[in-house]
């Protein structure tokens, strides 16, 4: 009964968030009938310090510009920050177009492809020959960071967002991406406000518009960033970078409200994940945009916070495991689950991972299913096995 509850939970989300039953990942819930094999773990075993070195170098660039179209770059194009912001700053004048911008991403399944056709691109030369420049053999996993993001936060997010991570082994290689399982209403929300401070608080130059499409108006920077647990765990993270400065220096754009009495609420459930995702990306600056609660478009305050790397500006005493909670918990955290979904999973599996904390449901319990298939589309598979037959001609 319970199993049978999630999947009309499932199919009413796809519904009401408007993804085609005809698309990959609604094929997957489509399929769910087919006896997937649930087992529970507890959560916090996995929220063990991470004790190897984490180190992170970037490995490409694409845009999504005007919503929908994909282009390589072959040099990094990142909007840079302005030298002079005013404040208050009004996020209303362009609110409504960034919000539609997020609805249209968000519904839009294909933005993991996009991931996918980066490396189809990287490896194919212009007269259409392919050619291994770039082997996703050599990491375990290839994951999108807002995977991460709802992975790791899983330790200090105390609302409980619902998520669900699903994964796939082809040719030796993990592929993992998320799918929102809650009411999209809010994080949409969320993403255009600080969406809206990023477009009113940087700015391209001539020298970027020169390596863009000539129809390019607006778009998205995304960077491939490969990081390595140790001796054991390799990963190829696919992230969007905000923007940088003068010194060559990476920013995450977040708002919140004004912390305020509730300081820990603050640190745990806005300044914990933007560390995440801006480590994630070798991020050393996060720009905090703030706002009064009720006059959410209206940015009063504008604060640049040095990041540490070990998250010590957001740790805290976690009761529940009865020691505190920092950076290199949440990293080990993501490590450990990863490492069993790389232990767990053989090629042509599936695997579903599930939280549900929003409805204060088995809190304590990641929720792990396998089953026959992936989630890849054709057009790729056929390019892996042609890259892999290539090298072995070679």
């Amino acid at each position: 009964n319970e199993y049978k509850s999630y999947l009309r939970i499932s199919f009413e989300y796809l519904k009401k968030s408007e993804y085609s039953m005809e698309s990959e990942i609604g094929r997957i819930h489509y399929r769910y009938n087919q006896c997937f094999q649930d087992t529970f773990e507890p959560l916090l075993q996995f929220a063990v310090e991470l004790e190897e070195n984490f180190t992170l170098e970037h490995k490409g660039e694409y845009c999504i510009y005007n919503h929908t179209n994909f282009v390589m770059l072959g040099e990094p194009v990142y909007p840079w920050v302005k030298d002079h912001i005013p404040v208050p700053l009004d996020l209303s004048k362009n609110y409504d177009a960034v919000k539609q911008g997020v609805r249209t991403r968000s519904n839009d399944t294909t933005y993991f492809d996009f991931s996918l056709q980066w490396i189809k691109d990287y490896n194919t030369e212009a007269d259409g020959s392919i050619i291994k420049k770039f082997d996703p053999k050599d990491y375990d996993i290839i994951v999108k960071k807002g995977a991460l993001r709802s992975l790791g936060t899983t330790l200090t997010d105390f609302s409980g967002d619902d998520w669900v991570l699903l994964g796939c082994k082809y040719e030796g290689t993990i592929y993992l991406t998320d799918l929102k399982m809650e009411d999209q209403s809010s994080w949409i929300a969320r993403a255009s406000r600080y969406g809206s401070f990023e477009k009113n608080t940087t700015e391209l130059k001539d020298s970027d518009y020169a390596q863009l499409p000539e129809d390019f108006e607006e778009g998205h920077f995304y960077d491939f960033s490969s990081i390595t647990f140790g001796d054991d765990l390799k990963i190829l993270v696919r992230g969007e970078l905000d923007a940088r400065n003068e010194d060559g220096e990476f920013f995450e754009f977040k708002t919140s409200f004004y912390p305020g009495v509730s300081r820990m609420k603050f640190k745990t459930e806005k300044l914990a994940p933007a560390w995440l995702q801006a480590i994630l990306s070798g991020c050393k600056w996060l720009k905090m945009g703030y706002y009064y609660k009720g006059d959410n478009h209206m940015i009063r305050k504008i604060e640049d916070l040095e990041l540490s790397q070990d998250g010590r500006e957001w740790a805290f005493f976690d009761k529940r495991r009865d020691a505190y909670c920092d950076g290199k918990v949440m990293l080990g955290f993501i490590k450990n689950v990863l490492k069993k979904v790389k232990n767990d999973l053989e090629d042509g599996e599936m695997y579903r991972i599930v939280y549900k904390g929003k409805k204060g449901y088995d809190r304590k319990n990641l929720h792990f299913a396998k089953t026959q298939g992936d989630f890849l589309p054709d057009w790729y598979k056929e390019f892996i096995r042609e890259l892999y037959e290539s090298t072995s001609k070679q």
